[in-house]
């Protein structure tokens, strides 16, 4: 009998896991961060240490069957290795942090459209290469600067690659989140290195999703079976996607703290329309398929920001939800004017802005939390709808798969399917991520757990309701997007 560990980097959580015949055994800690204002870290240090700690922290004989680790995180976020010494220089900017924006706004429209082409990416701050020039640019560590210096750059993944292993490597999914990596010839592409003022930067060499990339070595080494080998599940969103067996002209919709869109095509849209609404293109865990993928940063971090101001725990919550969800199926809703456009950490796409704010509209005297409720999840829904209008409709899809926390929200699963005229099935998996992670090592589980599906409303009046609702919302939308052009 042999065992696995997976390791899923969340943005909140991290999340270690055992899996053997038996059930598997999770263990998480709140990923380490190191805030200063308005602007985030990810403490890479303790990260690592918290990781050993955990790993050791399962039973030993379980842990000496152990032949295979495998990594999933999100994207985007990395460290800057010396070449020479190795040490580690700058800090790992969060991929959610905003200060290396100048660094986007810097870059011409011109070279912007030769990116686009190249890597499929709209630049902007969350990707890698803005946040290395930045870096490079403003850090004290690169002050002054030095073109004659070599660095490497490590994404979170791969930096504990080289922790696990000693060697230097990355994953396809991951890098296609840099904005480095030309999806044409899948390599590394020095002409994105040139526009970005960061030709000194060396990239590692790039592995498909779940490949053998070495054996474990320091201080886990005897812990694990002597054959341990590491490898990158690659981006979170993309591995979740394998646990939910996503298929050809079926949409993914994976929810947490943000929420992101993506479908599996043949090839990348490097279309003028997908690069003016920010389409983001990647390649596939399967190293076959092209993703289009789209996220949004308003999902869980919007609920928890209504729980905390109407002081609701989750019970309560989910009560009123329940509630709202029996109103609008029953009609007593139907005359609600609350709509919440939850732009409260920017918008997603097609239009992009960290500076896009939310909006409440609709409320009176009489307003009632149920209706607050209502409103908070028909902006999720329509912020959906209006990305999927803007970057999906040309692609054939018959059905949404829903991952993470959103499965438990009966409400927001049955508007999209309304809106969207779409089945909606959502995928009890706990932790698709971590799952996902687990089938790329060629584990075999029964991971589906149950499947609610959720049908088209057939009802005129709801139809009708939510199409008036959708015009006011795009008036708003377009209100505050005019605001911050």
């Amino acid at each position: 009998m042999t065992n696995r560990i997976t390791i899923d980097l969340g943005t909140t959580n991290t999340k270690v896991t055992l899996w053997n015949e038996e059930k598997p055994n999770l263990k998480k800690f709140k990923t380490p961060k190191i805030i200063n204002n308005d602007q985030t870290d990810f403490d890479l240090k303790r990260l690592w240490a918290n990781i050993v700690k955990t790993i050791k922290s399962f039973n030993l004989d379980l842990l000496n069957n152990v032949t295979q680790i495998s990594i999933a995180s999100f994207g985007e976020s990395g460290i800057l290795l010396d070449a020479k010494t190795h040490e580690e220089v700058g800090e790992c900017i969060a991929w959610f942090d905003e200060r290396s924006q100048v660094i986007a706004d810097s870059v011409s429209p011109q070279d912007k459209h030769i990116i686009y082409k190249i890597a499929g990416l709209h630049v902007h701050s969350h990707y890698s290469a803005c946040k290395i020039a930045w870096l490079l640019k403003y850090n004290k560590s690169f002050l002054p600067p030095d073109s004659n210096r070599k660095y490497v750059w490590l994404g979170v993944p791969d930096y504990l690659v080289f922790k696990l292993t000693g060697k230097f490597a990355s994953e396809y999914t991951l890098a296609s989140r840099t904005l480095c990596l030309d999806l044409s010839r899948k390599d590394w592409s020095s002409d994105v290195k040139k526009i970005m003022h960061i030709e000194n930067i060396s990239f590692p060499k790039l592995y498909k999703s779940g490949e053998g990339i070495g054996n474990i070595v320091g201080e886990l080494k005897n812990y694990l079976a002597a054959d341990c080998v590491v490898s990158i599940a690659g981006h979170d969103h993309m591995v979740g996607s394998n646990s939910a067996k996503l298929e050809e002209n079926q949409m993914l919709d994976s929810t947490g703290t943000t929420e992101a869109m993506m479908c599996l095509v043949n090839y990348p849209d490097l279309s003028k329309h997908a690069e003016q609404n920010a389409l983001a293109n990647g390649i596939y865990t399967d190293g076959e398929h092209y993703t289009r993928f789209t996220a949004m940063p308003s999902a869980g971090s919007t609920i928890e920001w209504f729980m905390n101001s109407f002081n609701l725990n989750e019970n309560e919550f989910m009560d009123l939800m329940q509630q709202a969800m029996n109103d609008y199926q029953n009609h007593s809703l139907l005359d609600s004017k609350v709509l919440i456009i939850p732009h409260f950490n920017g918008s997603g796409a097609p239009y992009k802005s960290t500076s896009s704010e939310g909006l409440i509209y609709g409320i009176n005297r009489e307003t009632t939390k149920e209706e607050l409720v209502f409103g908070l999840f028909l902006g999720l829904t329509f912020e959906f709808v209006k990305a999927y209008e803007s970057l999906f409709n040309n692609v054939a899809l018959n059905q949404i798969k829903v991952i993470g926390p959103a499965i438990k929200d009966p409400l927001w699963l049955q508007l999209k399917a309304d809106l969207l005229r779409l089945p909606v099935n959502a995928i009890d998996i706990d932790q698709a991520v971590s799952a996902g992670a687990y089938l790329l090592t060629q584990g075999k589980h029964d991971l589906y757990t149950k499947i609610s599906n959720y049908k088209p409303t057939t009802d005129t009046e709801q139809i009708n309701y939510l199409r008036k609702e959708y015009d006011i919302y795009k008036t708003l939308y377009n209100f505050l997007k005019e605001k911050h052009l």
